[in-house]
């Protein structure tokens, strides 16, 4: 049972981490040559495999550790706890700062892929040699005790697109992020996996479009609805590009 008062402070720290990335984070115009850069760099050296795809990029190199360190101050941790909580999908390259990977151990016959047709889903179950008639979920990265907070994130890089692009791509985001906070509680493994435990849900997305259209598609919708995700879904929509720092 999530009280409150908890739900508040849970806020009160996406809130705070919001405003972290907005003012540590390059502005959209910077992000993007740094990214294409990172990501170039990365393709030679195998030991930062974690940063070769521009998604990827952005969340390793300039996200999580600023996750850490919030977490940490937020919820007065130490390092060591910081990483127990720390939950990355590039947990092998970065298991300095992350404990685990963030994969749900059992799997299931639902996918995040949103819109597709009913019959397709249908076959996709009923054909024997279909290796992804059951999936495995795998977010991005999350938060579990010992911070206060069980959150998932699903990360997302917003490079280029349409306003009704942009518009259907924040749909598709924003339902990934829905489905993974849907999904119920998975026990740790006798080994010692991470478990599947979430109270709230974050989609982290970096719209580093020249237009912007990304967040133009998130503030043109009524606040009604934008305050109905965490109100009503506990889901908190984070949109970041445009208010970043000078290059």
């Amino acid at each position: 049972m999530i009280s409150p008062d908890m739900k508040r402070d849970a806020h009160l720290f996406l809130k705070d981490f919001h405003k972290v990335l907005g003012d540590q984070l390059p502005a959209a115009g910077s992000m993007e040559p740094l990214i294409r850069q990172t990501t170039k760099a990365a393709k030679s050296e195998y030991t930062r495999r974690h940063l070769r795809l521009p998604e990827a990029a952005f969340l390793n190199a300039h996200v999580i550790p600023l996750l850490a360190e919030a977490a940490r101050v937020h919820a007065n941790l130490t390092m060591a706890q910081t990483r127990d909580a720390l939950l990355n999908e590039y947990h092998p390259s970065m298991n300095s700062i992350s404990r685990d990977l963030p994969a749900r151990t059992v799997k299931h016959p639902f996918s995040k892929a949103l819109g597709a047709a009913p019959g397709a889903i249908y076959a996709r179950w009923a054909d024997p040699q279909n290796s992804k008639s059951i999936v495995q979920s795998c977010p991005d990265f999350a938060l579990r005790a010992p911070f206060p907070h069980k959150i998932v994130f699903e990360g997302k890089y917003f490079s280029n697109g349409s306003l009704a692009y942009a518009q259907g791509q924040l749909v598709t985001d924003i339902y990934q992020a829905f489905f993974y906070r849907g999904l119920p509680f998975v026990d740790q493994t006798p080994r010692g996996r991470a478990g599947w435990d979430y109270d709230y849900s974050c989609l982290l997305a970096y719209d580093a479009s020249p237009q912007g259209t990304l967040q133009t598609a998130w503030t043109d919708l009524p606040d009604k609805v934008k305050r109905s995700f965490w109100e009503g879904a506990n889901i908190y929509v984070m949109i970041l590009g445009r208010q970043g720092r000078a290059a």
